[in-house]
């Protein structure tokens, strides 16, 4: 009598065939084409359309072990820009209140009001980039939630010079 592999040792070593053919290749990169080392960490996100070629976000003057610029401060306060984005929120309030809380609370009046945190991230342009919303336990409803989520169209602010991001709380009705 022969002696044969059983099902799942032939698996365990089909599959260790693999996983060596995989790293030893990939350790390697592909044929022909030289790597460079790449930073890990520590270096800041930067969009690309801000770097026009592989030097230009360095400091000027500055040598090979260089760091890159870090991103400008907002030249208007968080402050300014969380009320400024507070006021954009205010001018959807009726339309919100109309399309999503009066059938919600027709349905179901309780409870009276929602309350939301609303995490918005705006561009140096003061075009929104981000939103988040944070739901108050006490007081929720997730058919407005999803209505106000689904109706609210992006926010903009005045320019505020970079990036920022706020938390705007915001309550219905």
């Amino acid at each position: 009598m022969g002696r044969q592999l059983s099902t799942p040792t032939a698996i365990l070593l089909g599959s260790a065939m693999i996983s060596a053919a995989v790293y030893l290749g990939l350790r390697h990169g592909p044929a022909g084409v030289p790597t460079e080392p790449r930073p890990v960490g520590g270096a800041p996100w930067q969009p690309a359309d801000a770097v026009s070629s592989a030097g230009a976000a360095l400091a000027p003057g500055a040598g090979a072990s260089a760091r890159p610029l870090q991103a400008p401060a907002p030249s208007v306060p968080r402050e300014q820009v969380a009320m400024q984005a507070a006021r954009a929120l205010e001018a959807h309030r009726p339309a919100l209140i109309e399309r999503c809380y009066k059938p919600a609370a027709a349905a179901r009046p309780a409870p009276r009001g929602v309350k939301y945190i609303f995490n918005l991230t705006f561009d140096a342009r003061g075009r929104q980039l981000a939103r988040g919303i944070i739901e108050d336990r006490e007081a929720s409803s997730p058919e407005v939630t999803a209505c106000v989520v689904d109706a609210l169209p992006a926010v903009a602010v005045p320019p505020p010079g970079a990036n920022v991001r706020v938390d705007v709380p915001f309550s219905l009705p």
